[in-house]
């Protein structure tokens, strides 16, 4: 993995609220995101990846979806990715490099 990356997502990982805005063209719709499944979780993150990081990534992952908790996770090309329901309802997007 670049360090250069690492870095970068380092300072600029974590509290990405996920609106509409920063979901412009992926195929995940922001009406559907409190009833994603893990893949959907997956491709959300993969998308706001390469808008932030200018990174593509070639195999999303989705691992949990908890609909209910407002939490899901997976894996993305050596970053762990984590979507929860804030205090205010907002979804909250955090990478973390995979350790």
């Amino acid at each position: 993995m670049d360090d250069a990356l690492k870095a970068l997502v380092a300072d600029l990982g974590s509290g990405n609220v996920l609106d509409a805005e920063m979901l412009e063209g992926c195929s995940v719709e922001p009406h559907e995101l409190d009833d994603m499944d893990e893949d959907q979780a997956a491709t959300v993150a993969a998308h706001v990846f390469a808008q932030l990081f200018d990174h593509a990534i070639a195999q999303p992952v989705g691992e949990s979806a908890d609909t209910e908790a407002g939490r899901w996770s997976g894996t993305l090309d050596g970053f762990r990715f984590v979507i929860e329901r804030d205090a205010v309802g907002d979804l909250v997007l955090d990478f973390i490099p995979a350790g």
